[in-house]
């Protein structure tokens, strides 16, 4: 398994592997999927012998970031923004469904909170799905991570989520 920043190599394959796993994290364009990943503070490809198997995507809590995704009209990123300081936010993670139960989303956030503590960022944040469907998997996960709901925002009758924190240490 190889750990990777997104690029134009691997831009596409990324891509195909948001789009295969919405509604869990949202659909974009391309052209959008590659203004994130350009704008974003952190991401990570990963790749099992030369195939894109997963990514991860996330802002982190400063001025330029937070005028981009406010540009964007980013909800959860900005209910954040309104809750907390110093924080690194995972704007999306997807796991190419016939590589699942792999341990690489651990990994991906392993990294993710190596990056946090080697930045002395104080929380990390994510948000999970209670509507339309609460995503179970995602709310065990972040468990065993200590992630823990802060809050939870109905933006619609049909559209909810959990927000979730981790203090690092």
């Amino acid at each position: 398994m190889k750990l990777i920043p997104i690029n134009s190599e691997n831009m596409a394959n990324c891509h195909k592997i948001n789009e295969d796993n919405v509604p869990e994290v949202g659909s974009k364009s391309l052209s959008e999927f590659e203004s994130l990943v350009n704008n974003s503070d952190f991401n990570l490809c990963v790749l099992i012998e030369d195939i894109v198997v997963g990514y991860i995507v996330c802002f982190q809590d400063t001025e330029d970031t937070h005028e981009y995704l406010i540009e964007l009209d980013h909800k959860n990123y900005q209910q954040w923004k309104q809750r907390l300081n110093n924080f690194l936010y995972i704007d999306r993670i997807a796991i190419d469904e016939s590589f699942r139960n792999k341990q690489i989303a651990s990994r991906l956030y392993d990294e993710v909170i190596k990056f946090s503590n080697k930045n002395a960022i104080s929380h990390l944040t994510a948000e999970v799905n209670l509507l339309p469907t609460k995503n179970i998997p995602s709310f065990l996960f972040h468990e065993k991570y200590d992630f823990t709901e802060f809050d939870t925002v109905k933006y619609s009758e049909d559209y909810e989520v959990s927000l979730q924190v981790r203090m690092n240490s």
